[in-house]
């Protein structure tokens, strides 16, 4: 169990190192020093210690590759995108953390519904509702974002433009140009991509015969308190079927 636990705070512990190393170079390198990019990097690890967190505290099995994926989100979302500021250097940046965000989305949605006994649903509705939860949390994302802006005058969403750029066009040519609308259109769209990527990887396992997510499942009924005394035969029936694949 020891061994575990600590295995389980290594993708946190990797995060906390990348971020140190994003603040190095942008301490130095950028010579910055904008608090708000510098607790973003501080909320990197933290971020990547909420499943190790979660494993030791409720004593539960989220998956491993969960909590890979939560981590490295973390460090492109936070240290690329605000620290090393990859959205002046890499075209469609956020339109990437967009997508990979429905991935990851994805993943985390269809873990806690097998927390919550989801296999005994249809498949057609399971995977819908992986798909609306997904958006849901994408439009949360988007009125934050809108809020921010509309609020506090931050630029979110990552529109406004350098007026000096702006001064001769129309109305027609600005917002041909700098639609926050369009911005946020396309982000829930490519979230949309993100979810359908993720099916294509369960698609790809199911080919493979479900190796994928027969272990995220055999991780998650590790620790799943039964509902009754049939489920429990059931889950030790199918922990047994899962130790003698693997041997």
């Amino acid at each position: 169990m020891k061994k575990k636990t600590v295995i389980d705070f290594i993708p946190s512990m990797a995060a906390a190192f990348v971020s140190v190393v994003c603040l190095l170079i942008y301490f130095f390198a950028f010579r910055k020093s904008n608090y708000v990019d510098i607790l973003k990097a501080c909320v990197v690890p933290v971020a990547a210690l909420a499943i190790p967190l979660l494993n030791l505290i409720f004593k539960i099995r989220i998956p491993y590759a969960l909590n890979i994926a939560v981590a490295a989100y973390a460090v492109v979302a936070l240290d690329g995108a605000s620290v090393l500021n990859f959205y002046e250097y890499i075209p469609y940046y956020d339109k990437f953390l967009h997508t990979a965000f429905g991935i990851v989305g994805s993943f985390v949605i269809f873990t806690m519904f097998l927390y919550g006994r989801g296999e005994k649903m249809r498949p057609w509705c399971f995977f819908l509702s992986i798909m609306l939860c997904v958006l849901g949390i994408a439009a949360i994302w988007e009125i934050y974002e809108y809020a921010g802006t509309a609020i506090f005058g931050y630029d979110m969403q990552l529109w406004m433009p350098n007026m000096s750029e702006v001064g001769d066009m129309t109305v027609r040519e600005f917002f041909e140009n700098y639609d926050p609308l369009w911005d946020t259109i396309w982000d829930i769209i490519v979230a949309v991509f993100g979810v359908l990527m993720f099916y294509v990887i369960v698609l790809i396992d199911k080919f493979c015969g479900f190796r994928m997510c027969k272990s995220i499942y055999l991780q998650v009924i590790s620790t799943r308190k039964p509902e009754t005394n049939a489920d429990a035969r059931a889950e030790e029936t199918e922990e047994l079927n899962g130790s003698g694949n693997k041997k």
